[in-house]
């Protein structure tokens, strides 16, 4: 019998996950969840053989739980799920060590196979869809986010909030202008036109400008 999971904000979503997960022979839900909070307080009673949690929680990142489960439960096979392609996602999934990716667009079917695949030991994520990920992301910026230090990280979160320069200056106590001259050279590393690029650019890396 494999021991199943379910990570997912939706009520009726991880309602749904449960009735079918529980009506295939093999298969058995012991617990849901719908953050990182809740998830553990599950896992300190029960832990499954595999944990399916979607990509996006509420004020949360899937990613983020299933970066917890493997640390503090490595024994434990994560199965991340979203609704959407991204590249960004489907790394951070590898490096951390999920077993599988798997869109919702697909069937339930597929996902009660990749539930069974990664139970008895398989890695579903291919690795060849994984550098070709990196590759475009390494083209996009992704490599220059990662050389950002502690204050260009903080900085780029609060542009992407939409602060102005003197909020900014205010919430990482640094002057104001000094703060511009950040932005200025920011806006020259990563070729964009104005701010409003740039904000929008650094909303899609939210997971590696919140790293420490």
């Amino acid at each position: 019998m494999t021991s199943v999971a379910i990570c997912d904000d939706h009520v009726m979503v991880r309602e749904a996950l449960a009735s079918v997960f529980n009506q295939e022979e093999g298969l058995h839900v012991v617990g849901i969840s719908d953050s990182i909070s809740s998830t553990r307080d599950l896992l300190a009673h029960e832990v499954p053989d595999v944990l399916v949690v979607d990509v996006r929680l509420d004020g949360e990142s899937g990613l983020d739980v299933a970066k917890m489960v493997i640390a503090e439960h490595p024994q434990v096979k994560v199965v991340v799920l979203t609704s959407f392609n991204s590249d960004e996602a489907l790394v951070t999934a590898y490096e951390l060590g999920a077993s599988a990716f798997v869109l919702k667009t697909g069937s339930s079917d597929d996902l009660i196979q990749t539930i069974r695949d990664v139970a008895s030991g398989m890695r579903l994520i291919n690795a060849a869809e994984v550098r070709s990920a990196s590759e475009s992301l390494e083209k996009r910026g992704l490599g220059l986010i990662r050389k950002l230090d502690a204050n260009d990280r903080h900085i780029a979160r609060l542009i992407a909030m939409g602060y102005s320069d003197k909020q900014i200056a205010e919430t990482v106590y640094l002057g104001l202008q000094t703060v511009r001259n950040r932005v200025s050279r920011m806006l020259s590393r990563f070729d964009k036109d104005n701010r409003t690029q740039l904000a929008l650019f650094f909303s899609e890396y939210q997971g590696e400008i919140s790293e420490s």
